[in-house]
């Protein structure tokens, strides 16, 4: 009877510690379950995650990584440092922390106290040279943030890099942006005090010999027609600077409407020398050079007209002596029709080059006109289709070279089109 009592609880002992098995064996495979579910999250993180992310010991080698399965590229299985990773350039030439660089780098140094301090840093901003392929390399941007990890008295770090290289240059456009329309700003303030001054200068002198020729009873004849003349004067220079600020004001809003016509360019040109002779100083010879005098050309006339009238008035005001030219030529190649409006005049330093096409800018004070001309002319040679350029030294005279699109001729005006 004993014997069977001794058996049954060897039995109930047996059963009770292949129950606890069995529950253990359990309790394992579901944690394995999780385990796995959590490692398999866990890829798809590192996988779709938009940042590099890095586990590294005290060498910089690379002990966990989702960076290829970003790039999409295999790992070859051998260890590579952080560098060497990434395809830093530095890193490949010689090798992650031997390049002439690598002392220099912000993110090694900031690696580097992070395992001597066993303080974390973060988004340290940096600018990393990666190359490409044997050819071809790539400045990025980066953010990097280290955090200071010691598991089974093994220290390393877990690295995140962020690529801001796109917003940086968002950055970068913005701060344009901003500079720009502040520029803006300041350019409309001293366009519209120059624009008022120079107003008030031309009311001033209208009134001034207004109110002389009508008070003084003394004046001769003469002396009145005088008056009335520099009253006239400066009238007409006030109605084109009204005329011009309109000009200006189409241009700023982008409304410069070409109004084209068919014109022989040849003709037009001499048309424009016959106008300006009276104005040429008596030791300066005013030209017109071209050899296509049958030269078909659609374009707006008007604002071409406008064009070279004014480089030649302003050649005219700087030429004492020598000769004053205007010629144009065909570009076949480039579908151009050049013109150029050269002088033997005062010409200009260098200084104030880059000034000119501004507005309200004027190379002489002392000359008449706002200094809105040749603002007007770049607008509407570029309208037009081209561009424009100078030369000018000091003593040697200024050569303006300008161009404008050459359109094709109307089908209703290709009859008229000899040179073609």
């Amino acid at each position: 009877m004993k014997y069977y009592i001794i058996i049954a609880i060897l039995i109930c002992v047996i059963l009770f510690i292949l129950y606890k098995y069995i529950q253990a064996k359990q309790i394992i495979s579901d944690k394995k379950g999780e385990i796995k579910t959590s490692e398999a999250l866990f890829n798809f993180i590192l996988q779709h995650i938009k940042s590099y992310i890095l586990v590294i010991d005290r060498n910089f080698i690379v002990e966990k990584t989702n960076y290829y399965a970003i790039t999409d590229t295999e790992d070859s299985g051998q260890p590579k440092r952080v560098g060497e990773l990434l395809n830093c350039v530095n890193s490949l030439n010689k090798g992650c922390g031997n390049g002439e660089l690598c002392k220099a780098c912000p993110i090694r140094q900031a690696i580097t106290e992070t395992f001597k301090t066993k303080k974390s840093f973060s988004n340290l901003e940096t600018t990393v040279s990666l190359r490409l392929s044997d050819k071809k390399t790539f400045k990025c941007n980066v953010a990097v943030s280290g955090s200071y990890m010691n598991i089974h008295n093994r220290p390393e770090m877990l690295i995140t890099i962020h690529d801001i290289t796109e917003l940086k240059q968002a950055q970068i456009r913005l701060q344009d942006a901003l500079a720009k329309t502040e520029r803006i700003e300041k350019s409309k303030f001293s366009f519209l005090e120059k624009l008022s001054n120079e107003i008030n200068d031309q009311l001033n002198c209208i009134l001034g010999w207004t109110n002389l020729v009508s008070t003084d009873k003394t004046l001769t004849p003469n002396q009145q027609n005088e008056y009335m003349n520099l009253i006239y004067e400066h009238s007409d220079q006030l109605s084109h600077l009204s005329n011009d600020v309109l000009r200006l004001a189409r241009i700023d809003t982008h409304k410069i409407d070409l109004q084209m016509t068919t014109f022989y360019l040849h003709e037009f040109c001499q048309d424009i020398i016959l106008l300006r002779m009276n104005n040429t100083h008596p030791n300066v010879e005013l030209y017109l050079e071209g050899d296509t005098p049958n030269l078909l050309v659609y374009t707006d006339q008007q604002k071409l007209y406008q064009v070279i009238l004014n480089l030649l008035s302003n050649a005219q005001k700087f030429t004492n002596k020598g000769h004053i030219k205007l010629a144009y030529s065909v570009d076949k190649e480039q579908n151009m029709i050049n013109f150029i409006v050269e002088d033997t005049g005062l010409g200009m330093p260098p200084k104030i080059h880059t000034y000119l096409f501004e507005r309200f800018y004027k190379a002489n004070a002392f000359t008449d006109g706002p200094g809105l001309g040749l603002s007007i002319c770049k607008a509407y040679i570029e309208a037009m289709g081209g561009t424009i350029q100078f030369t000018s030294s000091e003593g040697r005279g200024t050569r303006f070279h300008f161009s404008i699109r050459k359109e094709p001729i109307p089908a209703g005006d290709v009859a008229l089109d000899v040179y073609k």
